[in-house]
């Protein structure tokens, strides 16, 4: 193992990160409590269109 790989699982092990499926459900429930449901958004039906309007703010003009 890697250093940074043992350092990780190291942090695990104490305690000190939180990982898994319940982190996650943890994490996304504290988000949504701030931000709004986002996270019931419907899932993009074209992943082009999806990409160019996640990129649309990046680049200024979308995904050529």
């Amino acid at each position: 193992m890697s250093p940074d790989t043992e350092r990780v699982l190291g942090q695990i092990d104490r305690g000190e990160m939180w990982c898994g499926p319940d982190a996650a459900r943890a994490i996304a429930a504290r988000h949504e409590k701030a931000y709004g449901a986002v996270f019931g958004r419907p899932a993009a039906e074209d992943i082009d269109a999806a990409r160019a309007d996640a990129l649309a703010p990046i680049t200024g003009d979308g995904v050529e």
